[in-house]
């Protein structure tokens, strides 16, 4: 009894006040990964300071950047992710709309002076960097902490969490605020 009553309650503090909703809906299966996605197995065979350049593009493919400035290659590859639906309700204005979200993984290759594979990783690249400045960072060991990249949450240039520039540049957030 003391639940329903609770329940009464809460729904019209729940429309005097507003409501904010996210939901993920997950990619589609029939979704396929944009590039070539290398795994961890394929790339066993790479030993630091032996493995030849020749020899990584022959059993990894051509399908890759390279750096005019380093000596560094990526192999990147892109899978479909989440969608994240969301909506604000609230007694003067309601709107809603959603944000695509994509995996955005790489592989990279450094190479020493002799050109063997002096190092490796496998990297979730930003949407909001290029791949060659990811690339050109990670070679040259620049590296961008958890809380200095607004821990993913936060766009680092403006402050501004992802999702409302995502809702800004969909023009879905002026429904909100007006």
């Amino acid at each position: 009894m003391k639940t329903t009553h609770a329940m009464v309650l809460l729904v019209p503090v729940l429309l005097l006040t507003g409501c904010v909703g996210v939901m993920p809906i997950p990619p589609s299966r029939n979704q396929r990964a944009c590039g070539k996605v290398i795994t961890p197995e394929q790339v066993k065979f790479i030993v630091p300071c032996q493995t030849a350049r020749a020899e990584v593009i022959a059993r990894l493919g051509d399908q890759f950047r390279e750096s005019p400035r380093l000596p560094v290659l990526a192999y990147s590859w892109e899978k479909p992710a989440a969608t994240l639906a969301w909506w604000i309700v609230s007694m003067e204005s309601g709107g809603g709309g959603h944000v695509e979200r994509s995996h955005w993984r790489a592989f990279f290759v450094k190479f020493d002076a002799d050109g063997r594979a002096a190092n490796t990783k496998f990297v979730s690249l930003s949407q909001h960097r290029s791949l060659d400045e990811q690339l050109e960072d990670w070679a040259t060991s620049k590296k961008h902490g958890f809380i200095s990249s607004g821990a993913h949450v936060f766009n680092p240039d403006t402050g501004v969490p992802w999702v409302f520039e995502a809702m800004q540049e969909s023009r879905q957030f002026s429904a909100i605020s007006n």
